[in-house]
């Protein structure tokens, strides 16, 4: 009876407008989520930033828009708030005496890849014009906020072979004279480069790539023509091509004082490839660093070193795990991606919202530094409208619209980045009980994720719950 009243009276509360939602956060947190119906959000407060939007069309949330399907809210506390509770209308914001950094801090590596091209065509903007980099601001600047520590280059044109809706061109110009000699413009890259750092973006600057797709290049000869030809790994074309080149790049990356930061990047090459590439480098340009995307088991690549290894996540075994200590210690990135496989987790259109937020807070569990995904806006013709591209599953080409509308999959995807950080931060801190870590550990498990048998919501409630107390 006791409980059938409290239920009564919690119900003519929510009647007359008392309703509340609670979300608790961090100082310095941007923290999005799903509203409650009924919840009516008030003025901000005390700095506190707030908008409130709704899921317009697939999963995109509209900011200002208030006509959709699910209604999501996103709050800005400022890094040296009070500790306390800010009621925003129905809305009580509890801020903890705790503060995350700034996302540019964050140790997470994420590295999701952006699409210059995506944009110019959608917006039908010059590419590299004034008006395509102010379209290719907002966007940017989002990923910045999710800590992206990547800038996508290309060497040279469709790296992919044109794997996507929009092909991807190249930023650094390529000429032969009549002598047979090469010359290279850096202009594009250079102009590029300053404008993702000032977006918030890198430090990495990963260039794609000495192994394209099909072994496809080009450049431009003494008559101003374009030439195309298969630069294979190991034949003698190969070197032709890419050695001078390397040379010269590191040249430049040297006086800009971007080599240290800089990598030759390949995409789910052969492990014989790879291993050439890398001693064409380490010819050309000594210490100049790689990274690699991998789709097959990682012990296939033993005795390659690749600063940067990212290996599909049903690809990841317990040896690749175990080494990510030790090559973190020699100052290499070892990271895990998803892309048009597995079915889960994944961050699809048709994915649970929860597997995104399982995805990006699985890292420091599993003892990895980060996650990759291949498409931060490889958009199809009209994603508003359609977000399939192909053979391939809905939404498996971006995860931000055009307008710069975050998707549910990108909000959920930076969530649980944040969270993963907290854990990091309280767990260095010795905040959390060992019972505490091993429950969570025992609950981020690769294997019942791959199998679907994971409970992705419980686990963010879990997390979220943990890492808030």
């Amino acid at each position: 009876m006791k409980n059938l009243l409290m239920a009564m009276m919690a119900t003519m509360a929510l009647a007359a407008g008392a309703a509340t939602q609670t979300k608790t956060v961090w100082r310095g947190e941007t923290a999005a989520f799903p509203l409650a119906d009924g919840v009516k959000v008030g003025q901000a407060t005390k700095g506190i930033t707030v908008r409130t939007g709704s899921v317009v069309s697939a999963d995109k949330v509209k900011w200002g828009d208030e006509s959709g399907t699910g209604r999501w809210a996103e709050v800005q506390v400022p890094s040296r708030l009070a500790a306390g509770e800010y009621r925003l209308g129905e809305l009580v914001i509890k801020v903890l005496d705790r503060t995350l950094p700034p996302a540019a801090e964050w140790t997470s590596f994420l590295d999701l890849w952006q699409h210059p091209w995506a944009v110019a065509r959608y917006f039908e903007v010059e590419p590299f014009s004034k008006a395509h980099y102010a379209k290719m601001k907002p966007l940017w600047e989002l990923l910045a906020s999710a800590g992206n520590r990547t800038i996508t280059v290309t060497l040279i044109d469709q790296p992919w072979n044109h794997q996507c809706f929009d092909a991807y061109g190249a930023m650094i110009g390529r000429t032969r004279d009549a002598r047979g000699e090469w010359h290279f413009d850096y202009a594009l890259f250079d102009q590029y480069v300053r404008f993702c750092e000032r977006c918030g973006l890198g430090p990495d600057i990963a260039c794609y790539t000495m192994c394209p797709w099909g072994y496809r290049v080009s450049w431009t000869d003494a008559e101003g023509r374009m030439q195309k030809q298969a630069a294979v790994p190991g034949e003698p074309f190969f070197e032709e091509y890419w050695g001078p080149f390397l040379a010269d790049f590191a040249r430049h990356l040297k006086a800009k004082g971007w080599f240290e930061r800089t990598y030759i990047a390949m995409d789910e090459r052969s492990p014989k490839d790879v291993k050439i590439i890398a001693e064409t480098i380490a010819k050309h340009a000594p210490g100049l660093r790689s990274a690699m995307a991998g789709d097959r088991d990682p012990a296939l690549f033993g005795g390659i070193r690749i600063d940067n290894f990212s290996i599909g996540l049903q690809h990841v075994t317990d040896a690749f795990v175990a080494s990510a200590a030790e090559r973190r210690a020699q100052g290499m990135k070892t990271t895990f991606y998803v892309c048009c496989y597995p079915a889960k987790p994944n961050t699809f259109s048709s994915s649970a919202p929860a597997e995104s937020f399982w995805i990006g807070a699985y890292a420091p569990f599993a003892g990895l530094d980060g996650f990759l995904r291949w498409a931060w806006n490889s958009w199809p013709k009209d994603p508003d409208h359609d977000p399939r591209f192909g053979n391939w599953p809905a939404g498996d080409t971006f995860l931000v619209y055009p307008d710069a509308s975050p998707s549910v999959r990108f909000l959920e995807l930076r969530r649980g980045i944040i969270a993963a950080e907290k854990y990091r931060i309280l767990k260095e801190r010795k905040a959390l009980a060992e019972t505490e870590i091993a429950e969570l550990e025992r609950s981020f498990n690769r294997g019942d994720a791959l199998k679907g048998a994971s409970d992705y919501a419980a686990l963010e409630t879990l997390l979220e719950t943990r890492v808030n107390r």
